[in-house]
């Protein structure tokens, strides 16, 4: 039922929504790829000190239109293949679902995992929005995550291992030597081989401590070496089908690539950017010239890594307009509101790069053959001008894709404003009339995903993540570096600042880079200036009231703990719902479904996990029924069975027949020892505080035990003020009382906060359930909740997920820790029917640390966990 951190005639503290917890792992990962990024473009630097902007502007427009079409060919099929890894994984779970539904997920992951970093987790995060939404467990998603990670590497054991062992690139074959680089290849090629052997040999599962890993069928291990290796080829051919022809072999070349892959990948810098980039030109050196190679680089960037991106932006956008014009219809159906989810954070991710567009266009030369017409139609203010604009739209476009991502009503207002500016700007500075089209067709986009920004909340409030931080710093740096590549023949001079000539690019650039940094500099002065966020509210008077109203719409009793003030509540916009949640650590931990209007609880769920999002909190919500399972599945969270829960049946409730025996027993007992019982109505309480306090303190000093919290209930006046209280008493002596939850429309009667006296009879509370299961059969309720039995229920299975066996294990084998049997057999005597609690979470590895989490929070703190004793009711 409840319990709190507060003690008895106290409130409960107030909580940061902040996380002390991997603080400094949160912010060293996106530094070390920044460091990485810096290297790799101090590395450019110092590669392309003797290469000129105009050589490598020339090199690209050389490209024959024809190596082009090639590169977009091998990336289209490539992307066919990385979607063949998923249906393949489909197989290997043995689950049935239309490959072009599980095509398009993939397709969709891939695109944002290339350019996000991080592949396995914002691939698998995509890919868990549409997979759990189709009914996949995530076990299931699990296993077909590993499976596809697998076959991804598989194909660079053998590609990587061949290049390497037979044919190596000089440069690799020099550094290492040729005994290292052949010892390197044969070991890659022998643990593809190891792997092969191992499925074609091994009978049945690996088994790894707890974790089963059935091994694929040798067909399908075959399909897993086939696709990666053509995966992998095509990813190498893409770009060197944009390469001018030297005497560089395909294998030369691919050795190189796999080496360029591997270092942007452990960059975790997204897409590798600047690091592929540098290793390529270092190890290609003796090859190209890197003004050349630089050109071909720049264009496989555009094709490989934002082609397939617009791509799947253009698929979210499409999906959602069909799914509004038609009401969830065939093509809604399938996708539901994932897209609904997923095109915002595809639009951020497009914004952020169009701010980068325009800031880079800043720092580089206006296409000369454009300058004559810009002469004739355009004033030189207005160019001037439209340097700066493209600057301050450039910042703007960078800071407001955070709000674009968490789908806030005013970013959408900014960010249509800054893509307006931008494309004037690109107009105005150079009739760059192709960047205003890029920026005009992201304008559309984000017209036309309108009704998903309907957030509204402080820009401001949010944390801005370390990764996006660390994002615009690189941006940023990357300009001010590109500018001064682009202008490297010109000599500084203080005068530059002041010079405004229509053929003068040197000083608007440094004008409009300068002006990018400056913002971005009093952005960042302003944010760390900025007060600490607020803590989160506890409930007041008015929200308790409006709790209460909505309490009364339907007919469970565990919504009674908001009155605990231990919650904080939040309200759908329309205020139809509501739910209560707590903060441990990073975990933000809603206690049951949410209450109200079940047309507004998938919009609260949302609302709920956008607050998390904000600052960077881990959504949990626990003790949830089966019957709202499904939306939980919508926002991709995933299941642990908690226990169960026994209700018993007051309406055919009595005392007859042989199986009830020890009931009338304990009844018996209870009459002849001159005890009395009654149920206190609430005018009574607030007068009987002091006496139950008194029971209280001596059933807690007994039990060596505190007050809990958050889903037990804990003995504060405003608290058990609100019930009615079952007493049994001995010659005006209260023994032993429990807080009575009479559920609205008498449709369920419960308890909370049940305490005794030490020396108080045996059974003296078995006796007070019995009594008050009979006067809430009497009072014409229609069942009794005795509470959930943690861990019962759990079915051992080999099958089973790891937390089932564990939980299953601790039910029989944990009496040293909790009572967990003692519990269900006691409940179990009152013979009850048992409906399930899960806990829903974000699935993954986490789940230990939200288990102690939401224990400390119950608990009050870690160390509660430990205590001896139990402090609940």
């Amino acid at each position: 039922m409840t319990l709190s951190t507060a003690s008895a005639d106290t409130a409960a503290p107030q909580v940061t929504p902040r996380a002390p917890v991997h603080w400094a792992w949160r912010w060293l990962s996106p530094a070390v790829g920044v460091a990485l990024f810096a290297a790799a473009v101090l590395v450019l630097n110092a590669e392309l000190r003797e290469v000129e902007y105009a050589d490598v502007r020339r090199s690209m427009q050389g490209l024959p239109a024809s190596s082009i079409l090639l590169s977009i060919l091998f990336t289209a099929a490539n992307y066919a293949v990385l979607c063949a890894f998923d249906l393949l994984a489909f197989r290997y779970v043995g689950r049935s679902l239309t490959s072009w539904k599980v095509a398009v997920a993939s397709f969709i992951g891939y695109a944002v995992a290339n350019n996000v970093g991080f592949a396995i987790i914002s691939g698998t995060s995509v890919r868990y929005r549409f997979y759990s939404r189709w009914g996949l467990q995530a076990e299931e998603i699990s296993r077909i995550v590993v499976f596809y990670s697998g076959t991804f590497w598989l194909g660079f054991l053998v590609l990587a291992g061949f290049s390497l062992a037979v044919d190596p690139h000089p440069g690799i074959r020099s550094f290492l030597g040729p005994l290292a680089v052949a010892l390197i290849g044969w070991t890659l090629l022998a643990s593809g081989a190891a792997y092969a052997a191992a499925a074609a040999l091994h009978r049945g599962p690996l088994r790894v401590g707890r974790w089963t890993i059935p091994f694929p069928p040798m067909r399908m291990v075959a399909w897993q070496f086939i696709l990666s290796t053509v995966d992998w080829a095509l990813a190498a051919g893409v770009l060197f089908a944009l390469l001018p022809r030297t005497e560089l072999t395909f294998w030369e070349f691919l050795s190189a690539f796999l080496a360029a892959q591997i270092l942007g990948l452990v960059s975790h810098v997204p897409g590798g950017v600047g690091v592929f980039e540098g290793t390529m030109i270092v190890l290609l050196d003796g090859y190209l010239t890197p003004g050349r190679l630089l050109s071909s680089l720049l264009l496989y960037r555009l094709i490989y890594y934002v082609l397939p991106l617009a791509a799947a932006l253009v698929i979210l956008v499409v999906d959602e307009l069909r799914l509004r014009r038609h009401h969830f219809a065939r093509w809604g159906n399938w996708f539901g509101s994932v897209t609904q989810q997923l095109a915002p954070r595809v639009l951020a991710m497009f914004i952020f790069l169009a701010g980068a567009l325009l800031l880079v266009s800043g720092a580089t030369p206006t296409e000369p053959h454009r300058l004559a017409w810009i002469d004739r139609h355009v004033p030189l203010v207005l160019v001037e001008a439209g340097y700066l604009i493209g600057s301050l739209a450039g910042v703007g476009l960078l800071i407001v894709s955070h709000g674009v991502a968490r789908r806030l009503d005013i970013a959408f207002v900014f960010a249509a404003t800054w893509l307006s500016l931008g494309i004037a700007a690109s107009l105005l500075k150079g009739a760059d009339y192709e960047e205003a089209a890029l920026l005009g067709g992201l304008l559309l986009a984000l017209f036309a995903s309108r009704p998903a920004f309907d957030r509204k909340a402080d820009f401001w409030a949010a944390r801005f993540s370390p990764g996006w931080t660390f994002g615009v710093v690189a941006v940023v740096g990357a300009a001010v570096w590109l500018g001064v590549f682009a202008f490297q023949h010109v000599e500084y001079s203080g005068d530059l600042w002041w010079r405004f000539a229509l053929r003068q690019d040197a000083p608007r650039a440094l004008r409009a880079t300068m002006l990018a940094v400056v913002l971005m500099l009093a952005f960042g002065v302003l944010r760390f200036l900025r007060p600490a966020p607020p803590t989160i509210a506890l409930p007041t008077d008015e929200e308790l009231d409006a709790a209460r109203a909505l309490i009364d719409t339907q007919t469970s009793t565990v919504p009674y703990l908001v009155y605990l003030r231990d919650k904080t509540l939040l309200f759908s916009e329309d205020r139809r719902a509501f739910l209560m949640y707590a903060v441990q650590g990073r975990t933000w931990v809603a206690m049951g479904d949410p209450i109200g209007d079940p047309r507004a609880v998938t919009g609260l769920i949302r609302r709920f996990f956008e607050l998390c999002d904000d600052f960077g909190g881990v959504p949990v919500f626990y003790q949830v029924g089966k019957e709202k399972l499904h939306q939980y599945a919508d926002f991709g969270l995933a299941f642990a069975k908690l226990g169960e829960e026994a209700c018993v049946d007051l309406k055919g409730f009595n005392l007859d027949g042989a199986e009830k025996k020890p009931f009338r027993l304990v009844l018996n007992r209870f009459g002849r020892s001159g005890m009395s019982f009654r149920v206190a109505p609430v005018e009574e309480v607030p007068a009987l505080v002091p006496r139950l306090k008194e029971v209280s303190d001596a059933w807690l000093e007994e039990k060596r035990a505190s007050e809990k919290g958050f889903s037990l209930g804990f003995l504060s006046a405003d608290y058990v003020r609100r019930f009615p209280a079952a007493m049994v008493e001995e010659e005006g002596r209260l023994v032993a009382f429990a807080s009575v939850w009479p559920g609205p429309g008498r449709a369920e009667l419960s308890v909370d906060l049940m305490r005794y006296r030490p020396d108080a009879p045996r059974n003296v509370m078995e006796a007070l359930l019995l009594n008050l299961m009979l006067w809430g059969r009497d009072q014409g309720y229609t069942r009794f909740n005795l509470g959930m039995a943690p861990l019962s229920g759990l079915e051992p299975s080999p099958v089973a997920p790891v937390w089932t066996r564990i939980g299953n294990f601790l039910f029989q084998r944990g009496e040293a820790l909790y009572n967990f049997q003692g519990l269900r057999t006691y409940k179990d005597k009152f013979h009850p029917s048992w409906e399930p609690r899960y806990l829903a979470y974000p699935g993954g590895l986490a789940l230990p640390r939200i288990t102690a989490d939401v224990s400390a929070l119950i608990a009050g703190g870690y160390r509660g966990i430990f205590r001896r004793g139990r402090g609940g009711g």
